[in-house]
């Protein structure tokens, strides 16, 4: 696949008005509202460095590249792209633009649209589109590539990134500090964690049935990723132990807090303001419902809940969550993941005018991804 093939396909579905589900590796498909697709067009065998600029801190790569292979060839150079957006790391790279997935990482290095200079896209009239550049610094003006950033596919096929890389840390270690104590004392805790001058790479609440799945307790967790040089990870370590004691951890724990996700029937991310999740994280790390696993960032402010739950309780899930599809007026409500039959009644991302401006402009026939963001 080439970005001349993704042209000629895109063409041809205009022509006949044929819809195109848009894919990766295949390995997010149940993301999403189901899609009203005629046939697919996978990225998956368009990989590979386009160019690398170690000096520069910049890498070029096409959009069907693994985000384990960017790893690999990064690392030869003791460079790093700080993105672990939740699910397999044999994801693309494309996808994970377009869907602007991010994980722990994102409270210390920023979202997707923050690591991305640039990137090329095929729209739906089958233009090749350019936005951004390959250098940090780019001329000011209307942003392409932040409006491709999560747009699902939907105003473009996405070929190739210029991403934002990072020197790797001479020292990258993990730390677990288990919140025993009344809902009080816990949260207490979090909050001295969290407003002290630590600057962790990562920092995240898991309640038992999360903990129990990476083998690290039985109580809940606040799982904390220190990085840097040497000495700046013994100064923060010990600035951690005068707030709590901690055990040391395996750094892989965060590779399997990203896979818990694979297979799960249900994905829901809550957003809003920190200070709220910090205060009602003790009450929020619960283990009355084993199949619910809960992670919150209270950096950014950021409550995850995956749900792998028996058939009886599945249908009960809204009255045990007690999530509103619309949120409150504090908070934001996106559901990531859900069985094709429950989406009815969940608003849609994209019926404001605005939207259905910016849609047209890019997708004038509605061939691309066409109903997964909503009607």
């Amino acid at each position: 696949m080439s970005t001349e093939a993704v042209v000629s396909a895109i063409k041809e579905s205009g022509s006949t008005r044929s819809s195109l589900r848009i894919a990766g590796r295949s390995t997010w498909l149940d993301a999403g509202r189901p899609v009203r697709a005629d046939k697919t067009l996978s990225l998956r065998h368009d990989s590979g460095v386009v160019s690398y600029v170690p000096g520069d801190l910049t890498l070029t790569v096409r959009a069907g590249t693994p985000l384990s292979e960017i790893e690999r060839v990064t690392r030869e150079h003791d460079q790093w792209l700080p993105l672990d957006p939740y699910g397999s790391p044999d994801g693309t790279i494309g996808a994970t633009i377009a869907t602007a997935s991010a994980g722990p990482l994102a409270s210390s290095f920023g979202l997707p649209r923050d690591l991305l200079l640039g990137l090329e896209f095929v729209n739906g009239r089958g233009d090749v589109v350019r936005g951004g550049g390959k250098v940090v610094k780019n001329v000011a003006g209307f942003d392409l590539s932040r409006l491709l950033t999560g747009s699902w596919g939907t105003l473009g096929v996405i070929t190739e990134v210029t991403l934002r890389l990072y020197a790797l840390p001479k020292a990258d270690r993990t730390f677990a500090v288990a919140l025993k104590g009344s809902k009080k004392e816990v949260a207490s805790l979090v909050r001295a964690i969290v407003m002290s001058p630590l600057t962790p790479f990562a920092l995240q609440l898991l309640n038992p049935p999360v903990v129990r799945a990476l083998d690290i307790g039985e109580h809940p967790v606040c799982l904390i990723r220190l990085g840097g040089n040497e000495a700046a990870v013994d100064v923060q370590l010990r600035a951690l132990s005068s707030l709590a004691d901690s055990k040391e951890v395996d750094t892989a724990v965060w590779d399997g807090l990203r896979n818990l996700e694979n297979g799960a029937e249900c994905v829901i991310r809550i957003s809003g303001l920190p200070a709220s999740f910090r205060e009602v994280s003790a009450a929020m790390l619960s283990d009355e419902y084993p199949w619910i696993s809960e992670y919150i960032d209270p950096v950014r402010g950021v409550l995850r809940l995956v749900l792998r739950a028996p058939d009886d309780a599945a249908a009960s899930e809204d009255s045990v969550l007690g999530i509103d599809p619309a949120g409150r007026p504090d908070e934001h409500v996106v559901f990531e993941k859900l069985p094709g039959e429950s989406w009815d009644g969940i608003p849609s991302a994209v019926s404001d005018s605005l939207s259905q401006g910016v849609k047209k402009a890019y997708d004038p026939h509605n061939i691309l991804n066409p109903g997964i963001l909503g009607d």
